[in-house]
């Protein structure tokens, strides 16, 4: 065994990995721009539909005044109004008691496999499973197994500084698609 890692999440690292993962992740940023222009489109389309349909006049041009505004506030406020929807729909599964993350695991890292062992179950992954391993602000890494599952490791699950580096030197070692934030 390279390591092992005792890993204790919390709402807030699951709900820092949310927005990490609709906000700035590879993942995410496509599905955010992608929406974004979808919603530009059919407003755009809506504008000028409007225009068109009045001739250009004066009032056709006051007309389309709320929808523009409708599009820049829909532009601004995408990312905070994501954030509070994710925090409430967090808040809902707990509540359900349906959270989406075990709260202790330990995770041992070979050099063929890491092993995952939580209260409730036990999974081993393969390396090559591992699509992107995102590490961010050196504060966490998150090991990207498909497009909506990941492992948290925060900073905190490793001893010192020198076993984070020698952690990180080892899973380079392991994934190509590494991205640093």
């Amino acid at each position: 065994m390279k390591f092992q890692l005792t890993i204790n999440t919390n709402d807030q690292d699951y709900l820092d990995y949310n927005k990490f993962w609709m906000l700035r992740s590879h993942y995410g940023k496509k599905q955010m721009t992608t929406f974004r222009i979808v919603i530009a489109v059919i407003i755009g389309a809506i504008i000028l539909i409007s225009l068109y349909g009045g001739n250009f006049t004066l009032d056709s041009f006051i007309g389309i005044i709320p929808m523009a505004i409708l599009l820049t506030l829909f532009e601004v406020l995408l990312s905070p109004l994501f954030v509070l929807f994710l925090r409430s729909h967090l808040k809902s599964l707990k509540k359900k008691g349906k959270i989406g993350y075990s709260p202790s695991s330990v995770i041992e890292f070979y050099e063929d496999v890491f092993i995952e062992t939580t209260p409730d179950n036990k999974t081993e992954q393969k390396y090559s499973a591992i699509e992107r391993i995102s590490v961010v602000d050196n504060k966490v890494v998150y090991i990207h197994v498909n497009n909506i599952m990941s492992y948290i490791l925060p900073f905190s699950c490793f001893e010192s500084k020198e076993q984070y580096n020698e952690f990180f030197e080892f899973i380079k070692t392991k994934c190509l698609n590494i991205d640093i934030y």
